[in-house]
């Protein structure tokens, strides 16, 4: 019973730690058009969630052009050439984000759901022993 609790309690602090990495880097990102350059063809049939490289190009507020690799859920169809929106953290240009919500907020929120789902088995597993 401790153990599921502790793991529950655990898999929440990774949610809230995760939530605010996320928070913050939206906070202070800026939504910046990139050019996708080339889109890696993935090798064998689609795999569920399987992500795909996207080779990306955008210029800062300053003009400084930066290229980078970003990997984006196969959602749409995507092309070299095509315009997309992009986060770009301004003190650290190499650490670009799609503005999806599957992508900033999914995975935090499907941890904490999973962290108070045993944290909750716990607490009925302990008053079950405790009677």
């Amino acid at each position: 019973m401790k153990i599921i609790s502790g793991v529950g309690l655990a898999l929440v602090a990774f949610a809230v730690w995760r939530g605010l990495e996320s928070y913050t880097f939206v906070s202070r990102a800026l939504e910046l058009p990139g050019l996708v350059d080339s889109v890696e063809e993935l090798k064998g049939p689609p795999k569920p969630r399987q992500k795909v490289p996207l080779h990306l190009s955008y210029a800062l507020p300053d003009g400084t052009r930066h290229r980078v690799v970003t990997h984006m859920p196969m959602l749409q169809k995507i092309e070299a050439g095509d315009t997309i929106r992009i986060l770009v953290d301004h003190s650290n240009p190499q650490d670009v984000r799609l503005p999806l919500w599957s992508e900033l907020w999914a995975g935090p929120l499907t941890y904490f759901v999973g962290g108070m789902l045993l944290l909750l088995m716990g607490r009925l597993l302990r008053g079950k022993a405790t009677r």
